[in-house]
């Protein structure tokens, strides 16, 4: 299994197609840009992989569950690790935005420029309306799945039934 997927995690900002040489993707991260020959799809499905779902798993999950038919985020680990898609994500200039607080400017009808906490800022060809949409809709998701392990852990712990002997 190919380990630019491992850059796929916390520390991950953004992630979106490129089409440059050998190289399918770039990797935006807190610590630096990084390109594979995966491409955007792959490199999400393998890093939900480690997690133990596919990518369509979990989008589907996510689909049926919050009711999210369009540009659905998707949870790699979750609770900890998601992204949503600036558009369809089979679109070739879709950007995978992840779980990191941001600022968005518009620059034009349909532009916005994207800027995280550490400085790193990209473009993207949406609106600032609809990146501000999606950015709810992950945080709405990532805080909903946290809820409901919590309240999981909570029945399991407070639970004192037994199973009777034979």
């Amino acid at each position: 299994m190919n380990c630019d997927s491992n850059w796929i995690d916390n520390q991950a900002l953004s992630l979106e197609s490129v089409f440059t040489g050998d190289y399918k993707s770039k990797i935006t991260t807190t610590h630096g840009i990084y390109y594979s020959s995966l491409t955007v799809h792959d490199l999400l499905n393998r890093a939900c992989i480690r997690y133990a779902s596919t990518m369509e798993g979990r989008l589907q999950a996510t689909r049926i569950f919050m009711n999210y038919p369009k540009k659905t985020p998707i949870l790699i680990e979750p609770s900890e690790i998601g992204a949503f898609p600036t558009m369809s994500y089979q679109h070739a200039e879709c950007v995978w935005l992840f779980n990191h607080h941001f600022h968005v400017e518009e620059l034009d009808k349909g532009k916005s420029r994207v800027t995280f906490r550490n400085g790193t800022s990209l473009i993207v060809h949406v609106s600032k309306h609809v990146l501000l949409k999606q950015q709810h809709r992950l945080h709405f998701t990532l805080d909903t799945y946290r809820i409901i392990q919590r309240d999981k852990k909570r029945y399991i712990a407070n639970d004192d039934s037994k199973p009777e002997s034979e």
